[in-house]
């Protein structure tokens, strides 16, 4: 039995040649063809990886290869619905770049054409498989953690084009993020700080449907060379904090040390540390690219829907749309 898929690329720059391409070097998929629309970037990706057919309109592509799925990582955001959208009518799944669409209308589009298709667009929201996040989600729904009272996080990222793409290149990360580790979000507070068009801030308050209260901060008001992310989950009595992606706290009650005798560290107290050496050679970026592209091919081999995919992507739209009015 054949255990691999004919995919194609639409859009081959910087992201997908300095960093997207390599993470699927393991993954069961043959590449067919690629489509891009600048000729620079394209003859660059090209002269670097074998390719065996080259578009440069990327719907030439969907009419003459027989694939089963595009990974599409276009330069312009706001082709990404209109791409996602020929796909699917051409009738092969789509790993997209994050925002699948712009707006709530779009997304309830392209939900709509999943039913009707039976192929899905799979967005790239790649925390929900970044490693750290995945060991938070699975302390935080151990009986010991309780249940979660707080959360708290906050993202820099670099100036930016506008303050739409900011929310839906950015901050969509992180409200999917907490989506993701406490469900869903039933109410919204917004506040925001802005320079210019580049230079902008969220701060964005608001309640789980679980009685959670939590914060997102995000902004472009901070060099990106320095710490740029942080995320801390609060239960009752414990906590978890992930600083930076790639270093995990787990704070558990610890016993009492006050006398002449050292107490020795304590199974299921104390705090328990994840910190991967960073001397390892290894190819494994811990970001999760590599686990979330696997899941995207591995569920189309098995016929299952692979997750998220818009019918879960959407509640995650109606949240930045949300975010994009109260801010206005």
């Amino acid at each position: 039995m054949d255990r691999s898929l004919n995919i194609a690329m639409i859009g081959c720059g910087s992201l997908m040649y300095q960093f997207i391409y390599d993470c699927m070097k393991n993954i069961p998929a043959r590449l067919t063809a690629v489509s891009h629309t600048d000729e620079n970037e394209l003859q660059k990706f090209t002269d670097r990886y074998y390719v065996p057919q080259i578009y440069h309109d990327y719907k030439k592509l969907l009419q003459l290869e027989k694939v089963d799925a595009v990974i599409c990582f276009p330069s312009d955001t706001h082709t990404h619905y209109s791409i996602a959208r020929d796909c699917l009518l051409s009738g092969v799944h789509v790993f997209m770049e994050r925002p699948p669409c712009l707006s709530v209308e779009q997304a309830h589009d392209l939900l709509e054409l999943q039913r009707l298709t039976g192929k899905y667009v799979m967005t790239r929201f790649n925390k929900r498989f970044t490693t750290s996040y995945v060991m938070a989600r699975e302390i935080i729904r151990r009986d010991e953690f309780g249940p979660i009272t707080m959360f708290m996080s906050k993202f820099q990222g670099a100036e930016c084009a506008s303050e739409q793409s900011f929310l839906f290149n950015h901050v969509s990360h992180h409200i999917d993020l907490a989506r993701y580790l406490l469900g869903e979000i039933k109410s919204l507070h917004v506040e925001k700080i802005k320079l210019s068009d580049q230079l902008l801030g969220f701060n964005i308050s608001f309640v789980a449907a679980s009685g959670a209260i939590g914060v997102i901060q995000s902004g472009s008001l901070q060099k990106i060379e320095y710490p740029m992310e942080r995320v801390e989950i609060t239960g009752v009595g414990r906590n978890v904090i992930i600083d930076n992606i790639r270093g995990l706290e787990y704070n558990r009650p610890a016993p009492k040390r006050d006398g002449f005798e050292v107490a020795p560290l304590t199974e299921g107290g104390d705090t328990l540390v994840w910190n991967p050496n960073h001397g390892n050679l290894t190819n494994y970026t811990y970001y999760g690219f590599e686990a979330q592209l696997h899941h995207f091919i591995d569920r189309i081999l098995q016929r299952l829907a692979p997750e998220p995919n818009m019918q879960d992507s959407i509640h995650t739209i109606e949240l930045l749309e949300s975010i994009q009015s109260l801010s206005s």
